[in-house]
């Protein structure tokens, strides 16, 4: 599922609101959203889905990664950040997966 179909589907549902007025609570969310996860130790929970969030690791370059940046880049780093996103399902939707009631539309 898309933005463009989740704003379809909110109109159908909610028939009273106009497509772009949908369109524009989705710009907000996004907008927090990204907001929340670009800052450190930032989270985003979702009731009944999970928690969707980013961990930031600083690591030495050294060995084999220290030669192929050297090659590719011509630079030699001491130190590399890695972002690593990281997906915790909800309980409820362990339990929707596990007992196969998903939508695979």
């Amino acid at each position: 599922m898309n933005t463009h179909e989740l704003v379809s589907e909110i109109a159908q549902r909610l028939p009273y609101l106009r497509r772009a007025d949908v369109q524009a609570v989705m710009d907000v969310l996004i907008e927090r959203l990204h907001a929340e996860l670009t800052k450190p130790r930032g989270q985003v929970r979702l009731t009944g889905i999970g928690k969707l969030y980013l961990e930031t690791h600083t690591l030495k370059a050294s060995g084999i990664i220290r030669q192929q940046l050297a090659t590719r880049d011509g630079q030699v780093p001491t130190l590399l950040v890695r972002h690593v996103y990281r997906f915790t399902p909800s309980e409820g939707l362990l339990t929707a997966l596990k007992k196969g009631t998903t939508d695979d539309a």
